[in-house]
């Protein structure tokens, strides 16, 4: 019987322990809310304030080849023409990663868009929605959320510059 009265007491402990998506002081921070800074124009801003926007966030890491090569399609893709109402953020989900050389490996690059690193509790709050796969780059994880704020899709692999043109074209507000 004494084996069963420390049951409850371990089960509370792996909850508490496990219950990710939270900051630091407690609060949840879900990465719908939790502030975000552009590395290259120091902009701060949330992705709920984002609503009537066409969002889509590519979890990503400077290192990541794959991610070069879905971030070179992005690029073709707008240039075909610019999406009104169209936010597209590489999200630097990479802890050891660095603002600033974000900022570099994207300006080196040439690319347009919104580059953001992910704080350790955004990071998990993707990971508590979306499963652990959208913190693997190589995976080339994207999610798309509609202008009213829903979940659109959720991708894993490599997308064209084509497909993109096409999922630019078919959710844009």
């Amino acid at each position: 019987m004494r084996k069963a009265s420390w049951i409850p007491a371990l089960a509370l402990l792996v909850a508490a322990c496990g219950a990710g998506g939270g900051a630091t002081d407690g609060t949840a921070t879900s990465w719908r809310d939790a502030p975000l800074t552009d590395v290259r124009t120091g902009e701060t801003f949330r992705i709920s304030d984002l609503e009537g926007e066409l969002v889509v966030i590519e979890p990503m890491a400077i290192w990541c080849v794959n991610c070069r090569f879905q971030q070179s399609a992005v690029a073709a893709a707008l240039e075909r023409g610019a999406q009104p109402g169209l936010v597209y953020i590489s999200l630097d989900v990479d802890p050891n990663e660095r603002p600033e050389d974000l900022a570099r490996y994207a300006d080196e690059a040439g690319f347009g868009w919104r580059f953001v690193v992910a704080s350790r509790e955004v990071a998990r709050s993707l990971a508590a929605d979306f499963g652990d796969e959208v913190l693997s780059p190589p995976s080339t994880p994207s999610i798309v959320i509609g202008p009213d704020g829903s979940l659109l899709e959720k991708h894993l692999g490599i997308r064209g510059a084509d497909d993109l043109v096409d999922l630019f074209d078919r959710y844009a507000p």
